[in-house]
């Protein structure tokens, strides 16, 4: 069967519209490489047109690592306009075969809207249509909501190890949205959901409700089960993302359960002693809810820092809260309670002026206690906070636990621009709903909506074997 470079078909039997999908077969080539696709081709790889294995036409597209231990990424791209109007449902298609491989096969797709911001993103790991390696020719999809905000997708392939792939037959096509309605079970999960979002968001006044809730009941058309409703719900958190919520998320039942477990933290804290006087503490991000596992850390860290104050004369400290991805803030403030001192740490507010606090005192915050709080031999000594892009969520709140000290100084980068408060909400099907509800305030009321900034701006070292943070840090403490 001959493969043709189409632009726009329409069937009869529904609404399908091919997009401007330039070369989808991989027929047309130059120098042995299919033209209008993307050709940057790592050292370890190589990719190519294939006239002998193809799924359909004359040709496929191969990639094959050069060596067995390949762990690059290797990628191909092309840029193509969506197709249609209004809200629309869109998937990305291709037939994938492979052989030998160690590693991961996916496709991928980045929404972007006209001003090339990205507003969706997917692969076929996310998506839950993992590509099985070492077998014949299959067809893989990506499936996305649209509307008119989307402007063109990159999209594309991928071998990420060793072995051999090809890919064929690309399609992105609309697919029509079903019209029997959804049912009473599918309705209700998805009307629970929605006004969970509705009620609580810091940012439900800025999402156009009128409009969400007519594309909603157009999405959910042909929904029967909860499961069903996971386009609708993905949706919703869209729409949130776009009014500005990039911390709002969900855990699945069996994440969610894990968190109350007594499992704990993958990555521990650490200590050491730097300069034979400066006390060096680094807290990870901790995900735990678990009571006992909470303490658990909290109680590590205030045994490591009363080790090195008790055993040392110490000058100064620092904190190094550039690996804390987040979790659960309680636990880590606790432990760090001989550094933050005694008292309201920071707030949480919606508008700036109503607001609750969080504190720590007598080796307790919130739900989190120690059982012998330890208290510094010296409470004036200098404390550098150490800060990056991966200090995020609860590692943002725990360093705006310091922020306002007379005796603290943050050096680094700036954050992730976590800077809001996540409330769990609990769903019927099991999963969580963590929502961004306030945002977050340091002890001397400045609030905070995104990056927190340091003090001292310090862009790392390219030399591994030197920690440019800490050696600024050092120099300031000992002043």
């Amino acid at each position: 069967m001959k493969k043709t470079i189409v632009s726009i078909s329409i069937l009869l039997s529904g609404i399908f519209i091919q997009a401007q999908l330039l070369n989808p077969g991989f027929e047309k080539t130059e120098n042995n490489y299919p033209t209008d696709w993307s050709n940057k081709i790592l050292d370890l790889y190589e990719m190519k047109a294939d006239n002998v294995v193809k799924h359909s036409g004359t040709n496929s597209l191969q990639i094959s690592s050069k060596k067995e231990s390949a762990n690059e990424l290797q990628t191909f791209s092309q840029k193509v306009p969506v197709p249609g109007k209004g809200l629309r449902k869109i998937e990305i298609s291709a037939y994938i075969k492979s052989e030998n491989v160690q590693g991961n096969i996916a496709l991928w797709t980045q929404v972007r809207d006209e001003k090339k911001n990205m507003i969706d993103f997917a692969n076929s790991v996310t998506q839950n249509h993992k590509v099985s390696p070492n077998e014949d020719w299959k067809k893989y999809f990506l499936e996305f909501i649209l509307d008119d905000q989307a402007n063109y997708f990159v999209l594309g392939g991928f071998l990420m190890g060793g072995g051999k792939v090809w890919f064929d037959d690309f399609s992105v096509s609309e697919i029509p949205f079903s019209g029997k309605p959804a049912s009473k079970p599918a309705i209700k999960y998805i009307d629970e959901f929605k006004s969970i979002v509705k009620r609580n968001s810091i940012f439900k006044d800025k999402i156009d409700w009128n409009t969400l809730e007519a594309n909603l009941q157009k999405l959910s058309n042909g929904m029967e089960t909860v499961d069903d409703t996971t386009p609708a719900i993905q949706y919703i958190m869209k729409a949130l993302n776009n009014a500005g919520d990039n911390h709002s998320f969900i855990d699945n039942k069996e994440y969610s359960e894990e968190k109350k477990s007594n499992k704990s933290s993958p990555i521990e804290p650490e200590s050491k002693l730097l300069d034979k006087n400066i006390g060096y503490v680094m807290v990870p991000g901790f995900s735990s809810l678990n009571k006992e596992v909470g303490n658990a850390f909290a109680e590590k860290i205030q045994h490591m820092i009363e080790t090195l104050d008790s055993e040392n004369t110490i000058k100064g400290w620092i904190v190094d809260l550039r690996p804390n991805t987040g979790g659960n803030m309680y636990p880590m403030i606790t432990g760090l309670g001989p550094l933050t001192g005694e008292g309201t740490l920071g707030y949480f507010t919606k508008d700036g002026k109503s607001k609750s606090d969080w504190s720590y005192k007598n080796g307790k915050s919130y739900n989190v206690k120690v059982s012998k709080p330890y208290t510094l031999k010296k409470q004036d000594q200098k404390i550098a906070v150490l800060i990056g892009p991966s200090t995020a969520s609860s590692g943002e709140a725990t360093t705006i636990s310091f922020i306002g000290k007379k005796n603290v100084k943050t050096f680094g980068q700036p954050s992730a621009g976590l800077t809001s408060a996540n409330q769990a909400y609990r769903l019927s099907d099991g999963k969580t709903l963590l929502l961004a509800i306030t945002y977050e305030m340091d002890r001397a009321g400045k609030k905070y909506m995104g990056k927190i900034e340091p003090d001292v701006l310090i862009t790392p070292s390219t030399d591994k074997n030197i920690d440019a943070e800490i050696q600024k840090a050092s120099v300031w403490i000992l002043e």
